[in-house]
């Protein structure tokens, strides 16, 4: 992000000791000013991302009951993503699919042959 002119990552931890970690490893490589971690839940950390969103990971424990981590982090992060912005999943939680795949949440996505199967998924409207 630095090489190409600015932009910002913004993560979401649950764990403090990492989000201490990732701090202190951005600022040891001179990254403090492109990042901002956290410290919570996403799913109340990331309700405002401050503008539109050009790529959301979202990387969540799976677990058995619905809706799952990753489905209920989508919904949330789903408006903010801007049209032609990306997000990619890495555990495919069917709840997760069956919502990035309806075609009234203006998502186009394929899976990946990563893992059990990472979804990468575009913005079209």
């Amino acid at each position: 992000m630095r090489d190409n002119g600015g932009s910002r990552l913004i993560g979401s931890e649950l764990v403090p000791a990492k989000v201490a970690t990732a701090m202190r490893n951005l600022s040891e490589a001179g990254l403090a000013d492109y990042a901002e971690i956290r410290d919570g839940d996403a799913r109340r950390t990331l309700q405002d991302l401050g503008g539109s969103v050009d790529f959301a990971l979202i990387d969540g424990w799976p677990r058995d009951e619905e809706p799952s981590l990753a489905c209920e982090v989508i919904k949330i992060v789903a408006s903010q993503v801007r049209v032609g912005g990306y997000v990619m999943n890495d555990n495919a939680e069917p709840d997760f699919l069956e919502f990035i795949r309806d075609p009234g949440k203006g998502f186009i996505s394929v899976t990946l042959p990563l893992k059990k199967g990472t979804e990468l998924s575009v913005k079209v409207a």
